[in-house]
């Protein structure tokens, strides 16, 4: 069963999302297997021969007359290195936008943005709160590989490649941190609702920080925790 709150993009939607979404965890019922929370719509997976389709939407339906449910939410700063080497496409920007390559990364990191949903390739966070002013087109063709940790924009979101994936957003620089490890008990580093920030770090403090995350000398989950 799928619950959707609006038809577009709407940060209130999400935020609905989230509330009934906490509200089912607080006392599940028999049959719900599991829900998946998306930019404006919750999927519920469900045995209908423990808990049938009508059950579920009367359920659903008293929820949302209920007083929502504000899920605790991390906050992250996420280190992110804007040299030439990783920032694939920011003098592309600049130059799309009329700012200034320093123009633009100072814009990037100003901004705090909120975790909308993880998902689409495993860990992927779509991050709402871009700046207006560098709203970008995804690219066209996509990228058969962006490499791990890039951090990049488009339309009016900003996100991190957890892999080398595929890819159309425009990359503004790389982040050391992994955001995704299965061997985490929670593999993904962010989570629906999460506020992010930025900020700028040398070649020299990415290669540092890198080198720590890889050798297991630095915990992301401890380290990047605003």
């Amino acid at each position: 069963m799928l619950a959707e709150f609006s038809e577009g993009l709407d940060p209130r939607a999400v935020a609905r999302v989230r509330a009934l979404d906490a509200a089912l965890a607080v006392d599940p019922p028999v049959g719900l297997t599991e829900t998946v929370p998306g930019l404006r719509s919750l999927l519920l997976l469900h045995d209908p021969l423990l808990l049938s389709a009508r059950r579920l939407r009367t359920l659903l339906e008293r929820l949302e007359t209920l007083p929502e449910i504000t899920p605790d939410a991390a906050e992250w700063l996420i280190p992110v290195c804007y040299e030439a080497e990783f920032a694939i496409d920011l003098a592309e920007i600049a130059a799309r936008t009329g700012f200034t390559t320093a123009q633009v990364v100072a814009r990037h990191v100003a901004a705090a943005y909120t975790a909308f949903a993880v998902g689409s390739f495993p860990g992927l966070p779509y991050l709402g709160g871009l700046d207006p002013a560098l709203e970008m087109p995804r690219r066209v063709p996509p990228r058969v590989v962006v490499p791990a940790g890039s951090v990049a924009i488009a339309l009016t979101m900003s996100n991190i490649y957890p892999q080398a994936t595929p890819g159309g957003w425009n990359i503004l620089g790389r982040t050391p941190v992994p955001i995704f490890d299965a061997a985490w008990d929670r593999p993904s580093l962010l989570s629906p609702g999460d506020v992010v920030r930025h900020r700028a770090v040398s070649g020299a403090e990415y290669d540092a920080l890198a080198a720590g995350f890889a050798d297991g000398s630095r915990d992301p989950r401890q380290e990047c925790r605003a």
